[in-house]
C-alpha cells in the first residue's frame, strides 16, 4: 500500500473519530444491516469495522466486501456516547478503495460514469421495489439533480 493511502487513511480514521470507539455496540444495536443480510456479521457490522480500521491490514480491509454494505443511514452515530461516525468512515474506506483500484461492489452513474452506490445496497433496494425503480437508481445524485433543474427550468 502506497504511504499517501496509509496517510489518507488515517485522516479518515481521525475525521470519522475511530479511535473514540468504547466498542459499547449501540452502534450495532440500531444497524439496519441486521434485519437486510442473512449473512450479517461482526465482520460487517459498525464495531466490527472500526475495530478492523483501527487493526487490520488496511489493504485486506480494502479489498474486504463487507465495506460495501453499509447503508449510510447514519444511525450508528446518532447512538454513539463518543459521537464516531461509522458513515464517514465507510464513506473514506469506498473512497480510499475506489482510488487504489479495488472497488469491486460499486455502481457507476450511466450518465457521468462516477461510482455512487454499493451494490449490496442496491440490490437490496432493488429486491424490496420489485424490480419497480425507473431509471432512479442508475444515476448519481448530481446527475439527477442536473436532469431535473432541465425538465424544469
Amino acid at each position: 500500500m502506497s504511504e499517501s493511502i496509509k496517510k489518507r487513511l488515517e485522516e479518515v480514521l481521525t475525521a470519522a473519530g475511530a479511535c473514540g470507539c468504547v466498542e459499547c455496540g449501540k452502534c450495532v444495536a440500531v444497524c439496519p444491516m441486521v434485519e437486510m443480510y442473512a449473512d450479517f456479521g461482526w465482520e460487517m457490522s459498525p464495531r466490527g469495522m472500526i475495530r478492523r480500521a483501527l487493526t487490520d491490514d488496511a489493504d485486506a480491509l480494502l479489498q474486504d466486501p463487507a465495506i460495501w454494505y453499509c447503508t449510510g443511514c447514519n444511525a450508528g452515530t446518532r447512538v454513539c456516547p463518543e459521537g464516531v461516525s461509522c458513515r464517514d468512515l465507510i464513506q473514506g474506506l469506498r473512497q480510499l478503495a475506489i482510488e487504489a483500484g479495488m472497488a469491486s461492489r460499486i455502481r457507476n452513474c450511466v450518465i457521468c460514469g462516477a461510482p455512487f452506490a454499493s451494490l449490496p445496497v442496491d440490490d437490496f433496494v432493488r429486491k424490496r421495489l420489485n424490480g419497480k425503480t425507473g431509471n432512479y437508481l442508475e444515476t448519481c445524485s448530481a446527475c439527477r439533480q442536473r436532469r431535473y433543474a432541465q425538465r424544469n427550468a
